[in-house]
């Protein structure tokens, strides 16, 4: 299949488990996907790069130096989608590139966004369990983020304070 026939594949898919599917059988796919999400934003790029990022972890890993790139782009969700990827290919991180971002990873403990803390907080388990070297900074940075001044629309929002600690406490009763 050339590169046109891939992507008019992937369009025309409707069910993402199908676009899963195919990229186990298409080694064209990842990289289309890869470009939606950096080029176009794409959520639904994103959820099927998570996806495969979960059951094929080898078949995204090579492409891990394209993937940080998102990080860097467009908006939040884009940047949390990416730390779910990320997470996902630690465990065959045989190249350490973890060690190139892991403090862009330890910088969002500081967010004033609840939805980042919990992105970070939900994903620190599987980072902790393949990079076992950052536990003590995770768990300090988690315990740490439960203090942050949470804001909705740049408005304080100290309630967010409960849900960052339900967040925290539920980590660690699973860590």
């Amino acid at each position: 299949m050339n590169i046109n026939e891939v992507y008019l594949r992937i369009i025309e898919t409707e069910n993402d488990s199908d676009v899963v599917k195919l990229a186990k059988k298409e080694v064209m796919v990842i990289p289309i996907l890869i470009n939606a999400m950096l080029d176009e934003n794409n959520c639904r790029a994103q959820n099927i790069l998570i996806d495969l990022s979960e059951q094929t972890p080898l078949l995204v890993y090579p492409y891990f130096q394209y993937i940080i790139q998102a990080l860097d782009r467009y908006d939040n969700f884009t940047a949390w989608n990416t730390w779910r990827i990320i997470a996902n290919l630690l465990i065959v991180d045989y190249l350490e590139m973890w060690e190139e971002i892991k403090d862009k990873y330890f910088a969002a403990f500081n967010s004033e966004n609840i939805a980042e803390i919990l992105v970070v907080v939900s994903t620190a388990k599987f980072i902790i369990k393949y990079k076992p070297k950052d536990k003590e900074k995770i768990t300090i940075l988690a315990s740490e983020c439960v203090n942050n001044e949470f804001k909705i629309c740049n408005e304080p929002a100290p309630h967010l304070n409960t849900v960052a600690k339900q967040a925290v406490d539920e980590f660690f009763n699973n860590l």
